[in-house]
């Protein structure tokens, strides 16, 4: 069970009480964000809120809006992320760390994760942006950034995407072919 001080509730009850008086005086029923954060147990739920932080120290989920917490936990605080996944892969790879199960390599293809083309977040793979600022319409795509629009320059090809490792494998026997020549 978690256990408060008596400062802390005392200055969370008084918060909520504010909240509610100039809630009523406009006529306006609603729970105020910041203070709900005081209530989660753990940092997956904490972080679950967009607007949440978490202070593995003290195992206390605040909210940096409510002026006592400004400052709180500096040096080990957990912010809400935004790794572009849902809201709860977001949490769970910051609650942990970034260590998450490593899923950034092709299953039975060697080679660096994200096919040397991203960066592994979390497990996922994030594929470079803008892989050629010259040429801003290539683009690199897939599970594992295995897949682009510009790897092919064979007049055959049309705009992709083209599979890397196809492509590789392609080049291998071009280059095996001429060896033999």
């Amino acid at each position: 069970m978690r256990s408060y001080n008596n400062v802390d509730c005392l200055y969370f009850c008084l918060y909520l009480f504010i909240v509610v008086i100039k809630a009523s005086s406009l006529n306006i029923v609603k729970v105020d964000e910041q203070a709900i954060c005081g209530i989660k147990m753990s940092c997956l739920e904490c972080l679950r809120l967009t607007h949440c932080s978490w202070c593995p120290k003290e195992n206390k989920c605040f909210s940096e809006k409510i002026p006592i917490y400004e400052n709180y936990c500096e040096t080990e605080k957990i912010r809400h992320p935004n790794y572009e996944m849902s809201l709860e892969d977001n949490a769970i790879c910051a609650c942990t760390g970034g260590q998450m199960e490593n899923n950034c390599r092709r299953p039975g293809i060697a080679g660096p994760e994200c096919s040397g083309r991203g960066s592994c977040i979390c497990g996922r793979c994030f594929c470079n942006v803008n892989p050629d600022p010259a040429h801003p319409s290539k683009a690199i795509m897939g599970e594992y950034c295995e897949y682009d629009n510009f790897s092919c320059d064979d007049p055959k090809c049309n705009e992709g995407p083209y599979h890397i490792y196809d492509m590789m494998a392609n080049e291998q026997n071009h280059y095996e072919e001429i060896e033999k020549q």
